[in-house]
Order: structure tokens, then C-alpha cells, then sequence
């Protein structure tokens, strides 16, 4: 083929087909270099448990629970024992809570709760017991 069969409409095709290949290229090198982007550092990162609640009291018997302060929360049962729900972190979604979630560890150990769940804050717990 010389230039002088070379009609515009292959020459368009041409560039259109050399823009495309570039395009699958540029993405092709974007995707391999996104891949290795640590994908915890986009959410927010929950300090590991120190302490987990397992099951010592029955759930369905929590009566109140009282904002101490940003650490540290009283949650009283039917009965009226007192536990201490202190977390590793401050967790001031306590401070104006009307109820909270329990968090289980893992799907294969549903009764081990490490941490509580308020305003869309998941709070883990440093310390969850009996209050003396």
C-alpha cells in the first residue's frame, strides 16, 4: 500500500484503532499499579480487641446503660449487676445513644463479643466485666 492509495477514511480508522489500543494500554497500566494500593488505608482502621464479653450475661436482659465518658460506659441488667464496658479507643457516639450493637468476633464464634457498635462507630472493647 503506497501513500497514494491511503484514503482519509483509512487514516481515520487508523487513528481511531492506535487511540483505542493506547486507551486498553493506559488502563491496563493504571489497573496493575491500583492493585497494589493497600486497600485498608481508604477506611478507617478499629484497634484490635483487648477484652471480649462472652456471653456472661443473657443479652436479652440488658435493662440500661449509662455514658460514663468517652471510654468508658455502664451497662446495667434486669437483674441489676453493673458491668464496666471500657474501650481501647474514645467512642463519644455513647454520649447520645439511645441503643448500641454487640460485635461479635467472627462468624464462627457468634457468643464472643469485642466490641459495640454506636452512631456507625464500631468501639472495641479494652476491658468488659463485673463492676466491683
Amino acid at each position: 500500500m503506497t501513500t497514494d492509495s491511503l484514503t482519509p477514511s483509512i487514516a481515520s480508522n487508523r487513528i481511531v484503532i492506535a487511540l483505542a489500543v493506547a486507551g486498553l494500554v493506559v488502563c491496563g497500566v493504571l489497573g496493575f499499579l491500583h492493585s497494589f494500593d493497600d486497600v485498608s488505608a481508604h477506611w478507617p482502621q478499629v484497634p484490635p480487641a483487648q477484652d471480649a464479653l462472652t456471653q456472661a450475661i443473657d443479652l436479652n436482659s440488658i435493662s440500661t446503660f449509662h455514658y460514663v465518658n468517652d471510654s468508658y460506659v455502664v451497662v446495667t441488667d434486669e437483674i441489676g449487676n453493673r458491668f464496666a464496658m471500657k474501650f481501647t479507643t474514645p467512642c463519644p457516639g455513647f454520649r447520645t445513644a439511645k441503643d448500641f450493637s454487640l460485635i461479635t468476633e467472627s462468624y464462627r464464634n457468634l457468643d464472643r463479643f469485642t466490641a459495640a457498635s454506636v452512631g456507625g462507630q464500631t468501639c472495641t472493647f479494652k476491658d468488659f466485666a463485673l463492676e466491683h
